[in-house]
């Protein structure tokens, strides 16, 4: 009895030690089955963006430019100029599932789906495309580190959003407000992100764990 409870306090202390380095939304993403490639409901908790408006543990730079390569080619107007924004790791921490979502104003035609958030005014949504090579879209054309879709500390990626246009000038690499799907004077869009867990953190759980397979057996 004493291993278990040992154990459990273990995970417990793990849990409150990771400190909340990630700024909190309250979101979902949905597909939509007639644009690009599915994914499933998912939850979105997680946001990460540019100084200054985002803690430091949760921040990247990020600028844009014009490009030529198509991400979905069966959504891709050869009318309109898509452009590439690079964003580059400078939270401490490392990343995965990472989501564009843009603002109400923001209009792209490679997206899979749409991102809304408890906070957005009633009915409204931003279109949502999910940043990977996998699948009939294919946003992502760089990871400056290993090509294992993980954001990690450093790490620059390059991502593709086909026929951009913003309702009220802003520009791609607006990246600036806190929460995702509304409106805002200081942004054109969001990215949200899965915080991939400290190794130390996964250590500490594990060993709690085996105490408590041990004291079983």
């Amino acid at each position: 009895m004493k291993i278990v409870k040992l154990a459990s306090i273990m995970s417990a202390t793990a849990f409150l030690a990771a400190p909340a380095l990630a700024f909190p939304v309250n979101g979902t993403y949905f597909d939509d089955p007639n644009n690009c490639d599915n994914h499933g409901t998912l939850m979105i908790v997680e946001e990460i963006g540019r100084a200054p408006m985002f803690p430091t543990t949760c921040r990247i730079t990020a600028s844009w430019a014009f490009s030529s390569v198509t991400a979905c080619p069966m959504t891709d107007s050869p009318n309109i100029p898509n452009v590439e924004i690079r964003i580059t790791n400078i939270s401490g921490r490392a990343w995965t599932d990472l989501f564009y979502v843009g603002n109400v104003e923001t209009f792209f035609s490679n997206y899979d789906g749409y991102g809304v958030s408890v906070t957005s005014p009633a009915g409204a949504h931003g279109l949502a495309v999910k940043i990977d090579s996998v699948g009939g879209n294919t946003p992502l054309i760089f990871e400056s580190g290993a090509a294992d879709g993980i954001f990690s500390v450093g790490e620059s990626w390059v991502f593709v959003l086909q026929d951009w246009t913003n309702g009220v000038g802003f520009a791609p690499d607006m990246l600036d407000s806190l929460d995702f799907a509304g409106f805002s004077f200081m942004s054109s869009g969001s990215i949200v992100a899965t915080m991939v867990p400290a190794p130390g953190s996964l250590a500490f759980l594990a060993a709690g764990g085996l105490l408590v397979r041990r004291r079983r057996a």
